[in-house]
């Protein structure tokens, strides 16, 4: 069904995931990683025979990975629970190697064996329900002042039946062993829970049911339980890398699923401002055992949020309408608050990161910096602050926000458009910053707010930056373009429905759908990239991003209704 070196085999609510690394400290090879703190790779796994690793073809299903073993013989793998892993093989040894570390040690246990990765958090348990175990753990003095495990292989051979089988358990303190299903009743919950999850999503287009179906299971495999930092069930960016939870990537990921699964969606959006500090501040990132609040982010949330009320009213509960004011007005407050230069109207920005746009050339000439892209989120935000007030019965508060919200475009097209297009503002010099960057484009998510002649003049230069495959974050013919280069070109969902969102409130269908279905082309051609070029339709770095996926589910609903 999908590459292991590019979509990790892993399950809704899982720790676990096992996916192919090209390289790296530890070396080329199928890993089995575990999702807490910085996702370690826990061991690598490979079959083995009279002490040599063989290789082998994968077959892999949401629920199943199979390793066919050259010269006979096999390995499979379910995921039984949150906590655990499942392994069999016949014909054929299972080899679990632990990469060497600092801190890492391995150690036996009346019901099998433990292992410590210490500079992770991470402890996992090794219980070898049939078969025989050789353990090569070599006991000495590390290269601190600790005696550690060296290293750490397991090598679990078939019994005189030619089977074997283990699991493997994450714990945090003490290792309980849980009661084991069957096997193959493990695997069939598993086909169960996926079946549901995908029979409840929208249709896709013709031709792109495949994408639509890879792109169920990337979301649904990157979803981790609530444990640690993490309150709700989440869903990370990948278990590839990147594996966190960011505070704008969130937001499109809860978009994607406000008719599917709406709770789970709620639960995205949502899950940022339960580690909200005193002051209003949301976690820039977070998994389930680290936390940074070290960056702000771009606030889209407002915009989405208005997005799904619109897509599915029912899911605004008096609960969630309280719940989602709270969390959006001391977000947007603390921003206001803390981010505005004294005398100014506009919040700024102290790094790329905190645009979400990390390297993007309008933040090339310094900062702090005030970017048109976060005032034109915050107009959104405040709108549907007021709307959140009226519904709750605030009238004298949603009179406030909208204000503010007057307040705030008035200043954006006063402060910040300057000869036919948005800049940049440096702070506190005031000196204009022109760039060819797209995020001078982002106010086009205003749509019909914005001044017929200011739609115009952004409309020009959004088609500067459209190339056969999609929007270029920096123009392809600016001095400032990189190929793969991160904000400096390549394409990303994020933009790309903010823009296209614009595009559709005033009427520029033409254009919109243009765009959108460049974008679910290059879904079907690539995956779920976290970027493309613009120039090849390549796609960059991560390849199993879930903000890219979702977006090609809204894309897929857009075009739909479209289409009539």
């Amino acid at each position: 069904m999908f590459d292991l070196s590019k979509v990790p085999f892993s399950r809704y609510g899982s720790i676990f995931s096992l996916s192919v690394s090209g390289g790296g400290g530890e070396g080329a090879g199928l890993y089995l990683r575990v999702h807490a703190g910085n996702s370690p790779r826990a061991f690598r796994v490979a079959p083995v025979r009279d002490g040599q690793v063989l290789d082998y073809a994968v077959d892999v299903t949401p629920a199943l990975l199979r390793l066919n073993v050259e010269g006979g013989g096999r390995i499979e793998a379910t995921i039984a629970g949150e906590d655990t892993i499942r392994f069999r093989g016949d014909g054929v040894s299972l080899r679990l190697e632990m990469p060497a570390e600092r801190w890492t040690f391995a150690y036996q246990l009346p019901g099998g064996w433990a292992f410590n990765l210490a500079p992770h958090s991470v402890q996992l348990g090794l219980e070898v329900l049939r078969g025989d175990i050789d353990m090569e753990a070599p006991w000495a003095k590390g290269p601190g002042f600790c005696w550690e495990t060296t290293h750490a292989i397991a090598t679990i051979a078939p019994d005189e039946g030619g089977a074997w089988e283990v699991a493997i358990d994450d714990f945090l303190t003490t290792w309980v062993p849980p009661e084991r299903m069957d096997f193959d009743a493990c695997r069939a919950a598993v086909e169960r829970e996926y079946e549901d999850w995908k029979r409840d999503l929208p249709p896709a287009l013709p031709g792109h049911e495949a994408t639509r179906d890879l792109a169920a299971y990337v979301n649904w495999s990157a979803v981790l339980a609530p444990a640690g930092n993490l309150t709700r069930p989440t869903m990370f960016m990948s278990k590839y890398s990147m594996c966190n939870v960011y505070h704008w990537d969130h937001a499109f990921n809860a978009m994607a699923h406000c008719t599917h699964r709406p709770a789970l969606a709620w639960d995205q959006l949502l899950v940022m401002a339960d580690r909200m500090d005193a002051f209003g501040k949301c976690p820039s990132s977070m998994n389930r055992n680290e936390i940074r609040y070290t960056i702000s982010n771009p606030p889209v949330q407002g915009w989405a949020l208005r997005r799904m009320w619109d897509a599915n009213p029912g899911m605004m509960t008096p609960e969630r309408l309280a719940e989602g004011y709270a969390y959006l007005s001391r977000w947007t407050d603390w921003i206001c608050n803390t981010w505005t230069w004294p005398g100014d109207r506009l919040p700024f920005y102290h790094h790329g990161f905190d645009s979400g746009w990390d390297n993007s050339s309008i933040f090339d000439q310094g900062v702090p910096l005030v970017s048109p892209d976060q005032p034109a989120y915050l107009v959104l935000q405040m709108e549907v602050l007021a709307d959140l007030a009226r519904a709750l019965g605030r009238e004298p508060e949603a009179a406030s926000w909208q204000a503010r919200t007057d307040a705030m475009l008035a200043a954006l097209l006063e402060d910040l458009w300057v000869d036919d297009q948005f800049v940049g503002r440096l702070r506190p010099s005031g000196r204009v910053v022109k760039c060819a960057s797209l995020i001078t484009c982002m106010p086009m998510v205003l749509g019909r707010r914005l001044p017929e002649s200011v739609r115009a003049h952004l409309l020009s230069r959004i088609r500067a930056h459209l190339t056969p495959h999609g929007l270029a974050t920096e123009q392809p013919e600016s001095p400032n373009y990189v190929e793969g280069g991160y904000w400096r070109g390549p394409i990303w969902a994020p933009a790309t429905l903010l823009v296209t969102d614009g595009l559709l409130d005033i009427g520029e269908t033409a254009l919109a759908r243009r765009i959108m279905e460049a974008f679910c082309d290059l879904c079907a051609d690539q995956g779920f990239y976290e970027n493309f070029s613009p120039k090849t339709g390549q796609g960059h770095y991560c390849p199993s991003y879930t903000w890219t996926s979702s977006v090609f589910l809204v894309f897929q609903g857009y075009l739909r209704k479209l289409a009539g």
